[in-house]
């Protein structure tokens, strides 16, 4: 009998699975998606999708729909022992995107987003089949699969993705990959619940301490979800949906009546990372490398944007147009900024949930004077907004990126690509709307006033591009504003604002990775250079 084979297997078809599924789809890459749950879970879990995986998603489909089913918040109110203490405004911190907002909705409709583009490639995840053995040697993965009537199949792969949560069979199987840390003391519980006479803002959600903590996220259909710390005796047991009300009463008085609760639980929170996010042909990604606290509503997004940066890299490898060795840039990209989001979360969560009363004395007191002052500043309201929304992360330590010697602006090799509105034949779009997940993208950039590049040059440019494009990259122009543009390949810069946020006051070139990252930057006087680094 035959072994069924395949380029990648995905074990686990969440959010982060499913992401890995639409890049390798995108990149023509053969797969297939396993899940052991037999369906999807109907309850909402994971909420806060954050503008930068908007951003990315957004490539696979329009986004646009998944925000009209969501709530898209506009910020936080925080609350001590009962009162007012802060509003933090995000609105108009983000002016390089068409995303500018966390938009909040349940897993369930993210998933059928996914779900739904994934089928436009004509794949689906296989539900009801598990992972139950995993073996890999210099030249595949074999994996054995069990299937929902207990037969089994064996299937080989190139390459196997762990996206199966925190208690991950591709991470147990990989022998080199540990998975640190440790339980937080807290219990918690959680309601998802109908809410009338609510008095609470609904296009922000609010974080309220004093004897315990609790936090009311409002969603699209009149729901919200309540979670709250637990002290004492009443830790170990069952939650009882009065509970909540209680709790709500005692910490955001006035907020409304709860009633109609569709969701209870109760769980315990973990902090842990993996050493490696590779070992040779296993890779993990999501829960099955970091999980953390809820804090900052970052952990569904790690995952996906995990998957974004793994996905291309395969099919690169894949293909015999990069070295295998090129995979580690995955774990030297990426587990950095998993274990900065490690460090942060539990320092952003023991501040608001520690059950220590010398310490909640001192943070309520600080909390009371510091946190208003802290954010009455834009400044420094856009520096914390930077983080949350994830559009600072960078890549710019990886020896995958570089920038021309010469070029200095705010992006740099590594950076994301920044958005702004452009035009062309009479139409304005969005300048991510170019950047599909297929394939590079190599922007020409004409400059801007007196010393801004003519049409004839960028041509040349392109042309001589085209001789050493080893990518298949698409090429676009952009112009600055005044310029007469076709709308197919070249692009006239409304107000001059992108050339503006790449620092592209001179003619340059940007190449831009498939996951939305620039990979080379420089001047458009030193295209050489990129020619050298792609061949390189």
């Amino acid at each position: 009998m035959i072994t069924p084979e395949t380029d990648v297997l995905i074990v686990g078809g969440g959010p982060t699975g499913v992401t890995l599924a639409l890049e390798l789809a995108a990149q023509g890459i053969p797969f297939r998606v396993i899940d052991k749950e037999l369906q999807r879970s109907d309850k909402s879990r994971a909420l806060g999708i954050q503008p930068r995986t908007l951003e990315l998603l957004n490539r696979h489909g329009d986004v646009r729909k998944l925000i009209s089913q969501g709530n898209l918040s506009s910020g936080t109110t925080f609350y001590l022992n009962g009162k007012k203490v802060a509003d933090v405004d995000i609105s108009g911190l983000a002016e390089d995107t068409a995303f500018p907002l966390i938009l909040i909705i349940s897993q369930c409709q993210t998933e059928e987003f996914l779900d739904g583009c994934l089928a436009k490639h004509g794949f689906a995840v296989e539900h009801g089949l598990e992972a139950i053995s995993i073996v890999q040697d210099p030249k595949g993965v074999t994996v054995k699969i069990r299937k929902p009537d207990r037969t089994e199949e064996t299937v080989r792969a190139k390459y196997v993705v762990g996206a199966d949560g925190a208690h991950s069979s591709v991470r147990r199987a990989a022998k080199g990959l540990t998975f640190q840390g440790a339980a937080y003391p807290q219990d918690f519980i959680l309601c998802d619940a109908h809410i009338k006479n609510a008095t609470m803002p609904w296009n922000r959600f609010s974080l309220c301490i004093g004897k315990g903590s609790l936090a009311v996220f409002p969603l699209h259909d009149g729901t919200c979800r309540v979670v709250a710390s637990r002290l004492g005796p009443k830790a170990k047991s069952d939650p009882k949906f009065e509970d909540f009300q209680v709790m709500l009463d005692q910490l955001l008085p006035g907020a409304g009546e709860l009633y109609d609760p569709t969701w209870i639980t109760q769980f315990h929170l973990h902090h842990r990372g993996v050493n490696s996010y590779r070992d040779s042909r296993l890779f993990v990604a999501g829960d099955a490398a970091h999980i953390h606290s809820p804090a900052g509503a970052q952990g569904m997004n790690t995952g996906i944007q995990d998957s974004i940066n793994l996905g291309w890299k395969l099919a690169k490898v894949i293909r015999g147009e990069r070295p295998d060795s090129f995979l580690d840039s995955y774990d030297s990209e990426r587990r950095p900024i998993g274990q900065h989001l490690l460090e942060t979360s539990d320092k952003m969560f023991t501040w608001g949930c520690s059950t220590n009363p010398f310490f909640i004395h001192f943070r309520n007191l600080l909390f009371t004077w510091v946190l208003p002052w802290s954010v009455s500043s834009r400044n420094r309201r856009a520096n914390i907004f930077k983080f949350i929304s994830e559009f600072g992360i960078s890549y710019r330590s990886s020896s995958a990126v570089g920038t021309a010697s010469g070029f200095s602006g705010p992006v740099m090799g590594g950076d994301r690509a920044p958005d702004s509105k452009i035009r062309g034949a009479g139409d304005e779009k969005y300048f991510q709307e170019l950047l599909t997940p297929e394939t590079h993208h190599l922007v020409l950039f004409s400059g801007l006033g007196d010393v801004a590049a003519s049409k004839e040059v960028m041509l040349e440019a392109q042309s001589k591009f085209e001789e050493m494009n080893q990518d298949n990259a698409k090429v676009h122009m952009i112009f600055n504003g005044a310029t007469k543009t076709d709308g197919a390949s070249s692009y006239a810069d409304v107000e001059g604002r992108l050339h503006g946020e790449f620092g592209c006051s001179k003619a340059s070139y940007v190449y831009i990775r498939p996951d939305g990252y620039v990979e080379h930057i420089g001047l458009l006087s030193e295209l050489r250079k990129l020619s050298d680094w792609v061949v390189t």
